[in-house]
């Protein structure tokens, strides 16, 4: 199970998870109220525990360390919300309708958490990876354009790969290198870890579309290849059980949850 593969960092996840929610109401409410920010138990978990793991492995200062979880599951919510908006354009008519379905308040909550991801950087004083976040978003937003312009279900394979590699894979590639990064690896490690958190993303992608395993298969043996080259460090350890859970298939559970 996912859980006992991350017993040894729930601390550190729960902090992260209580940082995020904070910041989830405001004055008109839940956030929840306004869009969907329901997670599977994966999805809740498995970005800020890379940013933990990596951040063990080089330098670990648990402050930045949870900031910087948290800047990527607001990246990441940010761009789940803003992908399930509909395409409809649409008034909210309190008591008619279910303000999560329109197109105005999930808007609206998208921008607000994309600059939450701002807020923290600023406040951590780690500026200096505005660029490349910037460009991971970048890259989220093209294959979001790519979804919406095209009926995934019918995508060619080379096409869905290609959607894959902007939509998911650079936000795991970017828990990964940028949180070595900051812990003072050197490139040769960071660019190791860039390429272990890309081949992580692409399989996990791939899977949450429903892709049989034997495309994600590939990218799982070339992370645990990746992995195999990181400090012998107990987290090392924990990131090769990470892999072999997504190759076992279960790593997206149906269940959902209201974060």
């Amino acid at each position: 199970m996912l859980y006992d593969i991350l017993k040894p960092v729930e601390k550190e996840l729960q902090s992260i998870q209580k940082l995020i929610n904070n910041h989830l109401i405001i004055k008109a409410g839940h956030l929840a109220t306004f869009a969907h920010l329901e997670l599977s138990s994966a999805d809740k978990n498995i970005r800020p525990a890379l940013v933990i793991l990596s951040s063990r492995i080089f330098g670990y200062d648990p402050h930045k360390t949870i900031v910087l979880a948290g800047i990527f599951q607001f990246i990441y919510l940010a761009a789940k919300v803003q992908k399930g908006v509909s395409e409809i354009d649409s008034d909210y008519l309190r008591e008619d309708a279910d303000p999560r379905e329109g197109s105005q308040f999930p808007v609206l909550i998208g921008d607000y958490l994309y600059s939450k991801f701002f807020y923290f950087t600023s406040n951590a004083g780690i500026n200096h990876i505005l660029h490349p976040l910037a460009k991971i978003i970048c890259q989220i937003h093209e294959g979001s354009i790519l979804r919406k312009t095209k009926n995934v279900k019918s995508l060619p394979h080379q096409d869905l790969l290609e959607l894959v590699k902007k939509e998911t894979a650079p936000l795991f590639a970017g828990c990964c290198f940028l949180t070595a990064r900051l812990g003072g690896a050197t490139d040769q490690q960071q660019n190791l870890f860039m390429r272990f958190g890309h081949n992580l993303g692409m399989a996990y992608g791939l899977l949450e579309q429903g892709i049989a395993m034997k495309a994600a298969a590939p990218y799982l043996n070339e992370a645990l290849s990746n992995v195999s080259m990181f400090p012998d460090r107990p987290e090392r350890n924990i990131l090769e059980k990470l892999v072999c859970f997504l190759q076992s298939g279960h790593c997206l559970p149906v269940q959902r949850m209201v974060i």
